[in-house]
């Protein structure tokens, strides 16, 4: 019996750590960070619960002799140093923000709860912000520092080592003559926990090479891994539009390869006039008008245009400008502002097209788009690509019921795919920066993976949620942050986990290769964190609920020590729990808990 109770002690740890944490969350919503870091994350007893997980987990090993079994034993090792890495950290690391102002040295960090003198002076030569070229979006921030007689650049995604004291671009002051910086002094904990995701990724490797059809999926993981309905005109439309002052669509065309600065880069007119009409009107034409023949219309005579009902304000409801402008007063004034956020939203953008302030001219200093660029743009915009890959993948879902459908898996697949590489071109990085673009990638994902009709049903949801999430994204320059290689294997690796994830509740076979790629993507995306804020684990409420997912889908490839979980039908039950933990860590954090990983 006491061995029985020792046996799965580690594993009672891990459900209590999952409550744990899953509670801080929520706490550090309703009463901030530092609450959340004093009652939990920070405190001894949360410290002394992972001490008993790893002990106790250490022993599992001992007494099953897991070192007789070479891949697992490392899988399970490489997680005790990881934890013994992270004790180092809490022991002997060092962390803390040096406010500089222009020209004055100093050596005087800030850290929680105390002032600490560092062993040398830092002197902050020059700051500047560097913007993309024509715009006020800035594309990095970088600092010039003198330490020790030697000049040093900090900025964004790259830091500077010195004596063991790494600087990372934090802040600066409004008046850009003054910097904080992020120090960090983790000599000891670092090396520990890198040789602990070193030895992560050479036993997942050597667990996953045991057959072929481990070989293959491992092959996919790696490739993704490395990767840095039209509108038709009918006659009633014709005879309702013959009242409005329309340019032809020969003039149209014309306008729509003009480029104007939209969303802080160069855009084709068609594109940007798509994107105004998409959010005011949730449709991409109007009344059988293509965008760029509205929107030019408009500017040239908005007092008919100011009467017709396009502004969405929900299904089969719209309104007219002339709704939220007052005519009455002496100078025309807005009403029935306020009520609704989005619809505000909409008025604000068709008065900035009405008085001319919502796009901008190319800057001379902004390289315009080549032709080819161009015409690739609006044709990106001009199909559809979310709404015809969502009906095709119901209609496969269907047909699989029936026949084989892996021809029309891999079209479909390869359909995607040339949507995914087109706004690759277009956008000049990978998309993968925000909720439309990765979900897209997981639909991507799913259909590699498997063309089962529970995967092709999915894929089918997951386009159906990015469809009604942003309908047609605005392809915008990266957030400094983002520059940086670790963003495509961090993101790519996630999502393909999370696709895996959601095919093993109904197909086991999926669970452990999902269980360990979320386990390489949390620590891609800890590497990639240590790179950019100088530290590798902040408890973020995206980061904390990533774990959680791991742990929960982590216990039941115990079987041998949980036989609870040999039942197929304890296994689905279970299954549930850790669908609604899935759920929580992609979608629930963005729009209950926040963070730094949050987005719409």
């Amino acid at each position: 019996m006491r061995n029985s109770v020792l046996s799965k002690l580690p594993f009672i740890g891990i459900g209590v750590a999952v409550v744990v944490i899953a509670a801080a969350t929520f706490v550090e919503a309703r009463y901030g960070t530092s609450v959340a870091h004093e009652w939990f994350y920070g405190s001894v007893a949360f410290k002394l619960l992972w001490f008993v997980i790893a002990v106790s987990g250490a022993a599992l090993l001992w007494k099953k002799r897991m070192w007789k079994r070479l891949p697992l034993g490392m899988l399970h090792l490489s997680f005790l140093v990881i934890l013994l890495g992270a004790l180092l950290t809490s022991l002997t690391g060092k962390q803390g923000m040096l406010h500089l102002r222009q020209g004055i040295p100093s050596d005087c960090m800030q850290s929680e709860r105390h002032a600490e003198q560092l062993p040398f002076l830092v002197r902050l030569d020059t700051f500047y912000v560097s913007y993309y070229p024509g715009t006020e979006a800035p594309q990095d921030y970088v600092s010039v520092l003198f330490i020790k007689g030697e000049s040093y650049t900090v900025s964004m995604n790259r830091i500077a080592c010195v004596a063991g004291y790494r600087f990372y671009q934090s802040s600066y002051d409004p008046d850009e003559n003054g910097t904080v910086l992020s120090v960090n002094y983790d000599p000891w904990g670092i090396p520990v926990t890198y040789s602990g995701y070193g030895l992560l990724v050479l036993s997942m490797v050597g667990y996953f090479l045991r057959d072929r059809r481990r070989k293959s999926v491992l092959l996919l993981f790696a490739f993704f891994s490395v990767l840095p309905l039209s509108a038709r005109t009918s006659l009633s439309q014709e005879r309702e539009n013959a009242s409005l002052p329309v340019i032809s669509k020969t003039e149209a065309r014309r306008i729509a390869r003009q480029q104007v600065m939209w969303n802080n880069r160069p855009c084709p007119v068609g594109v940007m006039a798509q994107d105004v009409l998409l959010k005011v009107y949730g449709g991409r034409s109007y009344r059988g008008l293509s965008p760029t023949q509205v929107i030019a219309s408009w500017t040239l005579a908005p007092e008919r245009w100011n009467r017709e009902p396009i502004i969405r304000i929900k299904r089969g409801e719209y309104a007219c400008m002339d709704d939220y402008i007052d005519r009455n007063q002496h100078i025309p004034r807005l009403k029935n502002i306020g009520k609704d956020v989005r619809i505000d939203e909409k008025v604000a953008l068709l008065l900035m097209l009405q008085q001319g302030t919502l796009v901008r001219e190319l800057p001379p200093d902004v390289v315009a788009l080549s032709d080819t660029k161009v015409s690739i743009e609006l044709f990106y915009a001009r199909v559809p690509w979310v709404l015809w890959g969502m009906a095709f993948c119901f209609a496969l879902a269907l047909a699989s019921c029936f026949v084989r459908v892996g021809w029309g898996r891999w079209s479909l697949f390869l359909f995607l795919s040339v949507s995914f590489a087109l706004r690759w071109y277009i956008a000049g990085h990978v998309p993968l920066s925000n909720g439309y673009e990765t979900m897209f990638f997981l639909a991507l994902c799913l259909l590699a993976v498997s063309g089962s009709s529970l995967s092709l049903l999915m894929a089918a949801f997951v386009l159906l949620v990015a469809h009604l999430a942003e309908q047609s994204p605005q392809v915008t320059p990266l957030l400094p942050v983002l520059h940086s290689p670790w963003l495509t294997a961090h993101v790519s690796v996630i999502m393909i986990s999370y696709a895996l994830l959601a095919l093993s509740i109904v197909n086991r076979k999926w669970l452990s290769l999902a269980v360990c790629l979320l386990a390489v993507g949390i620590f891609l995306g800890a590497v990639w964190a240590n790179v950019s804020w100088g530290t590798y684990w902040s408890w973020d409420p995206k980061e904390s609920w990533a774990l959680i997912t791991l742990l929960i889908f982590s216990l039941p490839l115990h079987e041998e020590s949980l036989p609870w979980f040999r039942s197929a039908r304890n296994y689905r039950i279970y299954g549930i729990l850790g669908l609604l933990s899935l759920l929580m860590t992609y979608w629930g954090v963005n729009y209950l808990l926040g963070g730094m990983h949050s987005y719409g």
